[in-house]
């Protein structure tokens, strides 16, 4: 059966939160008799870690309906579950998302909202006066009364082929999985998904359950410090290879996806500055948006030059470029399916000097994407106009704390090859 899932916020006036209840009894009541398993956070047990839950369904279902009202424009948690759908669907799931503006709310104020992009998909709109002239560049269909609102939904999901998702969400959390196959005793598992900051009394009837519920933390940010600990409870039971592709798998979780799904270049090019000092930071960004799908790429370049930097910079990076083409001709075009990435490292470099060299291979290479090391400018200053472009922060100290995990990591890892446990699995 395919799997729905239905985001929404709570509403402030009595009024606003019975229409929102009414309809979604209504989807949760008719859309089961259309072959739609429906996951809704109404009827979660108390004690329940709701969050890692929610991770779970947003990760799994088919279809997500978005029910929007005003007040929802400014709930935090909506625009985290509208993000990370988006973000399914940046990584290649054939995940239908399908807004509906309840009533009270004008596509306008959606579009002017943080939660705009859902403007770009065709929404379904609820309101008092079927008066939809008011879209303000969004596609929209209604508007429809109370009770014919859920008609337009069940007819959207009724139109709509589901196909099997190899999104790279879910191979992702399927590697975990893999990974701590070796792991059947549940209290070990229990353990280390309370190391990894889950909460309440998690007690799953099979191993398998629980091997799951610690990959679906794992599409929230991980604090970096809690992952050794965390491999460390279940270090002895893995064969190691099974144990590095955990620790490479559970590196980069310090990030938070939602702020780095950008990266994903989707339409057009990338170009982002990152606020760190090291290359190993800008690889794991790419791998925690892309979810270590196969097809990404980078290879870094330290513009270190002598009296001819832009003749040396770009000598570098034609080099580096060849090197992301499997090819020795830089004229070549990437294997189809493959998203490539230049970092560069300005090592003392002025940012000006790196511009005009960004905006020469961004022109070259159309389907180039660069990330710049750098804290000190948002993209808009390298004067790059023609590619999508975004700004990574960090927090201070982060690439030092990540640094640390690492080397306690490979700590477990020598002390687990010095066990003999080096066989494959």
């Amino acid at each position: 059966m395919a799997i729905t899932f239905i985001s929404h916020s709570s509403a402030e006036t009595e009024e606003d939160q019975a229409n929102a209840d009414s309809v979604r009894a209504e989807l949760i009541k008719r859309l089961p008799d259309h072959g739609w398993e429906v996951l809704v956070d109404d009827h979660l047990p108390p004690g329940m870690n709701w969050r890692s839950v929610l991770y779970g369904w947003i990760s799994d279902c088919d279809v997500a309906v978005v029910l929007v009202n005003r007040d929802g424009l400014s709930s935090s948690w909506l625009k985290r579950e509208v993000n990370i759908l988006l973000w399914r669907q940046s990584v290649g799931s054939p995940l239908t998302i399908v807004p509906v503006l309840l009533k009270g709310l004008s596509p306008r104020e959606l579009r002017r909202s943080e939660i705009s992009q859902l403007a770009d998909l065709q929404c379904i709109l609820q309101d008092d006066t079927d008066d939809t002239d008011d879209t303000d560049g969004v596609g929209a269909t209604g508007g429809t009364g109370g009770a014919d609102v859920v008609s337009r939904i069940v007819e959207r999901l009724g139109g709509l082929r589901v196909c099997a998702d190899t999104s790279a969400m879910r191979s992702m959390t399927a590697k975990i999985e893999h990974c701590l196959d070796g792991v059947t005793d549940r209290f070990t598992l229990r353990a280390m998904a309370g190391t990894l900051g889950a909460e309440g009394d998690w007690r799953f009837p099979t191993a398998a359950e629980e091997r799951r519920h610690i990959a679906h933390q794992c599409l929230a940010p991980v604090p970096t410090q809690k992952v050794p600990a965390a491999v460390n409870d279940v270090e002895f039971f893995l064969a190691l290879d099974r144990l590095n592709k955990l620790i490479t798998l559970l590196l980069p979780t310090w990030i938070d996806p939602v702020g780095v799904r950008l990266l994903l270049p989707g339409a057009g090019q990338v170009v982002a500055t990152l606020a760190g000092a090291w290359t190993d930071t800008a690889r794991q960004h790419i791998h925690r948006a892309s979810c270590f799908s196969g097809g990404y790429w980078a290879q870094a370049v330290s513009l270190v030059a002598g009296e001819a930097q832009d003749e040396e910079h770009m000598a570098a990076c034609l080099t580096a470029v060849r090197a992301l083409l499997k090819s020795d001709d830089e004229n070549d075009l990437p294997i189809e399916g493959e998203v490539l990435f230049l970092v560069l490292d300005p090592a003392g470099t002025e940012l000006g000097v790196v511009g005009r060299l960004v905006r020469t291979l961004i022109g070259r290479f159309s389907w180039l994407n660069v990330i710049v090391l750098t804290d000190q400018a948002d993209p808009v200053d390298l004067g790059v106009q023609t590619a999508r472009t975004l700004h990574i922060p960090l927090q201070p100290g982060a690439e030092r704390q990540v640094a640390r995990t690492s080397r306690a990591l490979g700590h477990i890892r020598d002390r687990h090859h010095g066990h003999g446990k080096d066989q494959a699995s």
